[in-house]
């Protein structure tokens, strides 16, 4: 018994030996490693900083600049130091320039490498080498990205989908949303963040794609538009209004009302009479960036709606009409305890408080806060009792 006891214990004195020789040796490895890398450093990114400070200044490289810089970025470790200094350049600056630097990328064979990596089995090395190659705006490597875009992994398939939104090729961009099309994994949020950072002609994907059979990717350029106002697309847009799709008839409730345009003022009105309350709470919202003094009485109906969602957005958009007043006014006067106590909380939670009409020297805002006054002591004194 005491033989194995002996042998158990030589076991495992041997693996902690050679565990503890392994930790010695990876950190050495480490070390040496971390001290070659700020050699190359000090040396790479001043050489890199002066040939991108000719390109700015318009200046003709020497074909031995760009010569050496190309053989300098054969070594794995030296191309990374030299990437991570001109994705710097491309995240910073913006002009006439990058074309120039876009092509530097080009022909030291960065691209390459990357395009290399974006076929890598390691999703992280796969995630990373897809967003260089957005940040280098080479439209070669669309291709590459664009093969690459059938994947189960969302940091993949979003840097992918960013990569294509900042080469600005729109004829790569909607085939990648129709690759996508059945196979979507990013959230609404994300897809939309991506549209909206497309560096290239926006009106022509969003119409192309607003149209699109997938409601999901529609919502989204629907809603990309709304973000850029874009009033050409505004007929497109209205064709969803009363789309048996709820979503579809929120984000384009959302698009018209951000865009502002009138034409579509009436079905944005009927739609607080829809069967879906979010759909009203939204068609409620929209019409507080319209000035036309149509939507006060709809909104003023809306106070009294059965959802709270939709009593107070409909408030809201009545304070910020300039003519809301007079209806606030109107429903503190009246009999309906719904729209009162909805209008009172949207003047609480507004930035234009009871205390800054108190103060006003408009008479009409004077005489409101002393009817908001009246009406919460009343509201109080019920309370106590």
């Amino acid at each position: 018994m005491e033989q194995y006891v002996y042998l158990s214990i030589i076991f495992f004195s041997l693996i902690t030996f050679f565990l503890y020789i392994y930790i010695v040796f990876e950190k050495t490895v480490e070390t040496y490693r971390n001290k070659r890398r700020k050699k190359y450093y000090k040396k790479l990114v001043p050489y890199v900083d002066f040939i991108v400070n000719e390109i700015i200044e318009g200046k003709d490289l020497e074909l031995f600049a760009t010569k050496n810089l190309k053989i300098l970025c054969k070594n794995k470790e030296k191309r990374e130091i030299i990437e991570e200094r001109l994705i710097h350049y491309f995240e910073e600056y913006k002009g006439e320039f990058l074309p120039k630097l876009i092509e530097l990328c080009e022909y030291t064979k960065i691209v390459k490498y990357e395009i290399q990596n974006l076929k890598d089995k390691n999703s992280f090395k796969k995630a990373l080498a897809a967003k260089r190659l957005g940040e280098f705006r080479e439209w070669k490597s669309a291709g590459a990205l664009l093969n690459e875009l059938r994947t189960r992994n969302s940091d993949v398939q979003y840097n992918i989908l960013l990569a294509l939104a900042k080469i600005g090729d729109e004829d790569y961009f909607i085939k990648a949303f129709e690759t996508i099309d059945s196979a979507v994994i990013l959230s609404e949020r994300s897809l939309i963040e991506i549209v909206d950072s497309f560096e290239g002609n926006k009106h022509k994907i969003n119409k192309y794609m607003i149209n699109q059979d997938n409601s999901f990717i529609a919502g989204v350029f629907i809603k990309s538009a709304g973000n850029h106002k874009d009033i050409s697309l505004s007929k497109d847009i209205s064709q969803y209004l009363f789309n048996e799709n709820k979503e579809l008839r929120i984000a384009s409730i959302k698009a018209i009302g951000s865009i502002g345009d009138e034409t579509y003022l009436e079905d944005i009105i009927k739609l607080l009479e829809d069967n879906e309350w979010e759909v009203r709470a939204i068609a409620a919202r929209a019409l507080g960036n319209f000035t036309d003094s149509r939507i006060l009485t709809p909104l003023t109906k809306a106070l009294s709606d059965n959802e709270w969602y939709v009593r107070y957005n409909a408030a809201t958009s009545i304070l910020d009409h300039k003519d809301g007043i007079n209806v606030i006014s109107g429903v503190l006067r009246g009999e309906d305890k719904f729209a009162k106590d909805i209008i009172i909380s949207a003047i609480e939670n507004s930035s234009n408080g009871a205390h800054l009409y108190e103060n006003s020297q408009n008479p009409d805002k004077v005489e409101l806060a002393l009817l908001i006054k009246e009406y919460t002591d009343d509201k109080n004194k019920e309370i106590a009792t």
